[in-house]
């Protein structure tokens, strides 16, 4: 049973899993409990035999803002910081057995685009529009790195990250992000969850294992280590403050 208070839902329907990130009043802010809700959802996907493939959607017209800003200005340890516990979220997706498929529509900041980074298969409406943000409020995306990296190369991440360019469906899909443009609102990609399921689920598993990157979450939880280092400076204290005070950030002229 659900809690009426969930910030995410789980489903099971015929062979897949679907786990819905449903805080829209908050735009998907990823908090710490919403993190460890997506964790359940996903450790009780890979527990059960009759679920074949994973689904990360959302409610609401954003995707995912990125790490809940309210909750990282209260933070007075790293372990407070909703980027701490991504980590772990992250590896958890990139190690699963079972194929995890994520969808995104409207806006996608941050760590949201540390899901879709993370997924096998990454699809966003036409309608998206995405950016590495963190750069504007002072902090550095760095515990999505790793993920990113993967899928758009370390010159094209270097450049996203240091301007915060907001980009489209059409550059996510030819840099890499996204391996999939949908153009009908509200599908669930059907076409997508038909070819993961006609391949063999042990085969799948192999394949995820033949390609997965040598310590990914010890070098996530590093990287999760720096983004702490850097929201605790006096300039991510600033940025975060100024974003949550809709002000201008003190080193803008």
């Amino acid at each position: 049973m659900e809690r009426d208070d969930a910030l995410t839902e789980y489903h099971v329907f015929t062979t897949v899993a679907t786990i819905t990130l449903d805080a829209p009043e908050r735009r998907n802010a990823l908090s710490t409990r919403m993190i460890a809700e997506i964790r359940d959802g996903l450790a009780r996907g890979l527990a059960d035999e009759s679920v074949r493939m994973i689904l990360i959607r959302h409610s609401g017209p954003a995707f995912c803002a990125g790490a809940d800003l309210t909750e990282s200005a209260a933070a007075t340890r790293p372990e407070d910081l909703p980027a701490w516990h991504l980590a772990d979220l992250l590896a958890d997706m990139c190690e699963a057995p079972k194929p995890v498929v994520v969808t995104a529509r409207g806006t996608a900041r941050g760590g949201g685009l540390g899901l879709l980074a993370a997924a096998d298969v990454a699809v966003c409406g036409a309608d998206v529009n995405m950016a590495f943000s963190e750069v504007r409020i002072g902090v550095v995306p760095a515990v999505i790195a790793p993920v990113v990296a993967r899928r758009i190369g370390p010159a094209r991440m270097r450049t996203l990250f240091l301007t915060g360019e907001q980009i489209n469906a059409e550059q996510a899909l030819a840099w890499g992000l996204a391996d999939g443009v949908d153009t009908s609102p509200g599908a669930d990609f059907d076409g997508v969850m038909d070819m993961l399921g006609a391949g063999g689920p042990a085969a799948q598993a192999g394949i995820k294992t033949l390609t997965a990157t040598p310590d990914l979450r010890e070098g996530l939880r590093e990287a999760a280590a720096l983004t702490a280092e850097y929201f605790f400076s006096d300039e991510g204290r600033e940025g975060v403050r100024s974003f949550i005070e809709k002000r201008t950030p003190s080193w803008v002229d």
